[in-house]
């Protein structure tokens, strides 16, 4: 969903790139981000840890309820058309970033994403108790 915040990309020779914020105190998100670096051949997304970060696009706390992208333009994603719009920039996963952009599908991914948000912290104290973070 798209927020009516808009901040300019100041970062010189990363003006097109991607940025995603992420709470890297959450080992299920630290372990889908490694696998979205992992993805990023063209080094398209800029991946930014929200903790100890001095500027951010809006509150922290807003920040750590669910994924964030920013465009290049400064416009900001949350949510399945944040994800949608990761899975664009990564070749593996370009064909289904696209099929996620389309409505029905977005509709039905961020319903699935608001399912997972209610679950998070339960599977984080899961994956804590089992030393995987």
């Amino acid at each position: 969903m798209r927020e009516k915040q808009s901040l300019p990309v100041r970062e010189a020779g990363r003006s097109q790139r991607l940025r995603v914020w992420y709470d890297s105190e959450c080992p299920l998100c630290r372990r889908e981000i490694d696998l979205l670096k992992r993805l990023d051949s063209n080094q398209s997304i800029h991946f930014i840890k929200i903790e100890g970060y001095s500027t951010l696009p809006m509150e922290k706390e807003q920040l750590l309820e669910r994924l964030h992208a920013q465009q290049h333009d400064g416009g900001i994603l949350s949510g399945a058309e944040a994800f949608a719009a990761i899975w664009r920039k990564l070749p593996a996963l370009k064909m289904l970033g696209y099929v996620a952009h389309w409505k029905p599908a977005a509709t039905f991914l961020e319903w699935l994403y608001g399912k997972f948000l209610k679950h998070r912290p339960a599977m984080q104290q899961w994956l804590s108790r089992r030393g995987m973070e």
